[in-house]
């Protein structure tokens, strides 16, 4: 193994996979997984609870707004831990995460806080007008971000 090989392997050891539960953040975890099986790596799994999503939009349910963002914690939750279980990332050190807020702010938050080494992330390829309304979390912490970023269609 080359002096640069080595300086990688020791440097790529915590990656920060965000997931939106769709088929793109699926692959961004497969992808991260691998890589984390070969550095010896930790693994941070983060789903956000968009707010700013939330905040424009009618909540019309029979259950106060709190309740039903406790219910979605635990949902997702459960479904990152079978994210971990199903697809084998159990094997390898790491956390799950839930925030609230801005994805792209969270993301670059929690990026920061546990000094990672790469973040994957999937990417929808929205385009045209849907990409201008909705912009590109991925997009955004690619620009933003003071580590790698892997990205992932």
């Amino acid at each position: 193994m080359t002096g640069k090989e080595l300086e990688l392997k020791k440097n790529m050891r915590r990656i920060l996979v965000p997931v939106d539960f769709s088929s793109s953040s699926n692959k961004a975890f497969l992808y991260a997984r691998e890589m984390g099986e070969c550095w010896d790596g930790e693994l941070h799994l983060i789903h956000i609870l968009d707010t700013e999503f939330l905040s424009g939009a009618v909540h019309i349910t029979i259950e106060p707004l709190e309740e039903s963002v406790a219910k979605w914690e635990k949902r997702a939750e459960e479904k990152l831990k079978a994210i971990y279980s199903e697809k084998g990332g159990e094997q390898l050190r790491g956390e799950i995460h839930l925030r609230r807020g801005k994805p792209h702010e969270e993301i670059l938050k929690i990026a920061k806080e546990l000094d990672v080494d790469m973040i994957v992330i999937g990417s929808h390829g929205r385009q045209g007008l849907e990409r201008a309304i909705f912009g590109s979390v991925a997009e955004k912490v690619t620009r933003m971000a003071n580590c790698p970023v892997l990205v992932i269609k």
